[in-house]
């Protein structure tokens, strides 16, 4: 989605730190409705959150952390894993053990790192919630191996500084996806019968002609 001119003037007043929409809107010289609105959409895209009694609107995140990023040479990723579990424990706990072992991860620095509210789909009776984070990755081997072994639903590239693909990164890192989806591969294709298997080659195929 293309931010509207407003809503990249209301980001640049957020730089400054958090405000309440009556100052957002006394600095912008905007109607407030329309400053609301604009911070509704915001808040859905995650590129701003509320906080605070009363309530100040803030860059979230990630996106002060490619404004503030400098100084380190990488690739400043954005990412989102989704969790999902039949009982609230053990979805929160699930969520706790990732973090806890993103943080402890020696081939990447997590910046930031919160864990959602934990929420209940009545209908399929299951919990779920999600992480949010902001990672700093130094090649492509360490980024290759978080989206595989972490499988994150949504990643942003927020910024690259002084990135140099070396040929040895690039290598390993095409070693570990090759290696990760040919895993991947052998494993389903023992789960499906030989038809099932060749109608998904076929479909497969298909899809890829376009």
């Amino acid at each position: 989605m293309k931010l509207s001119e407003l809503q990249k003037r209301i980001g640049a007043v957020l730089l400054k730190g958090p405000k309440t929409v009556e100052e957002i809107a006394e600095e912008l010289n905007e109607d407030i409705q329309d400053v609301m609105e604009a911070l509704k959409e915001l808040l859905v895209l995650r590129l701003v959150v509320k906080e605070g009694t009363p309530p100040k609107y803030a860059l979230a995140p990630h996106i002060r952390e490619a404004v503030e990023f400098e100084g380190e040479g990488g690739i400043l990723l954005h990412a989102v894993i989704e969790v999902e579990a039949v009982e609230e424990e053990v979805l929160r706990k699930s969520l706790e053990e990732i973090v806890e072992k993103m943080e402890k991860e020696k081939g990447f620095v997590v910046r930031n790192v919160a864990i959602s509210e934990i929420e209940k789909d009545e209908e399929l009776n299951i919990y779920y919630g999600h992480i949010d984070a902001t990672i700093l990755f130094p090649g492509l081997e360490p980024l290759i191996y978080f989206l595989f072994f972490y499988g994150p639903s949504v990643v942003e590239v927020l910024s690259t500084e002084d990135v140099k693909i070396d040929p040895g990164d690039l290598q390993r890192a095409l070693v570990l996806a090759a290696n990760m989806i040919h895993g991947y591969v052998t494993y389903i294709s023992r789960l499906m019968t030989r038809k099932e298997l060749e109608e998904f080659n076929r479909k497969l195929y298909r899809e890829l002609k376009g």
